[in-house]
């Protein structure tokens, strides 16, 4: 074998290694097809991102959901979340129940309205009214459900820490 490994031309060893570039090249051009494919992908999955705002002025307050990205977003159904308070030494544990949003269009947001719960699912309309405020110490998490335009359903969730909310995922919902 290695006697005719030796006795080869250059005009061969020219082809050998151009079969072997050849090779590799076409297994980096599968790999970046499917990096592309993968993009394109999560361009058509909406991004949306949640903001708490505790301004001053009432129309700004509130927790807020933002689609940044370039698709419109459908049924949007924000899953209810427990939030325990400490106020003075005290635990008072609350739900969050959200209404749904049919759509929510590219670059735009809009404000969350919520009614506040007890934990004997007693509807408490005071607490309602002032609760946004208080959402500022406590850490949760914010599940998400909705559809892309291709009726693709997605479940992302957020958690908020201080102030600010970050991803956690975003998966299909199939």
């Amino acid at each position: 074998m290695l006697k005719g490994l030796l006795g080869l031309t250059i005009k061969d060893w020219l082809i050998i290694i151009t079969l072997v570039i050849l090779f590799f090249s076409v297994l980096r051009i599968r790999k970046l097809k499917k990096t592309v494919s993968q993009e394109v992908k999560k361009r058509l999955f909406p991004q949306l991102t949640l903001g708490l705002n505790v301004d001053a002025d009432v129309d700004k307050t509130g927790l807020f959901l933002y689609n940044q990205g370039f698709f419109l977003v459908r049924e949007i159904s924000v899953a209810d979340i427990e939030v325990t308070l400490t106020d003075q030494g005290f635990k008072q544990d609350f739900i969050l129940k959200f209404d749904k949003i049919d759509f929510l269009k590219p670059k735009e947001n809009i404000k969350l309205e919520f009614k506040v719960y007890g934990k004997d699912q007693e509807f408490l309309p005071r607490v309602t009214e002032t609760m946004t405020p208080h959402l500022v110490t406590p850490s949760f998490k914010v599940s998400i459900h909705y559809s892309n335009i291709e009726n693709l359903k997605l479940y992302a969730v957020f958690y908020k820490r201080g102030t600010k909310f970050f991803s956690e995922s975003i998966k299909s919902d199939a």
